[in-house]
């Protein structure tokens, strides 16, 4: 799990109300929950430790996941700042997000 800076979090919500019309963000932890293929996940700092341990599952799906200090400034463009849970589905508007987080850590190889 990731945690997400407050600059961080403003370059990502450009993009999110776009992807909520179109049907590549969900809403919600239920919604989170029942959805494959996420590529972005993003909670809320105040999300229960289990909520937070649920979701390592994503993780080893391959879905990359983001804890938000106020997650409200991510979901306010699409008008939603009562939510706990985002998810981003695979696709264009995942990689575009990609692009403004920062880079996933490398794995140190042994030898």
């Amino acid at each position: 799990m990731e945690e997400l800076a407050a600059e961080q979090i403003a370059r990502a919500s450009r993009l999110i109300g776009v992807g909520a019309q179109s049907g590549a963000v969900v809403v919600g932890l239920s919604g989170v929950r029942r959805t494959r293929g996420l590529a972005l996940v993003f909670l809320d700092a105040s999300v229960s430790a289990n909520t937070q341990r649920e979701m390592t599952r994503l993780e080893r799906q391959g879905a990359r996941i983001f804890l938000c200090a106020q997650l409200a400034d991510l979901t306010r463009p699409m008008g939603r700042e009562d939510v706990s849970v985002v998810g981003v589905r695979s696709g264009s508007l995942a990689r575009g997000m990609a692009k403004l987080l920062p880079q996933r850590p490398k794995e140190s190889s042994q030898s």
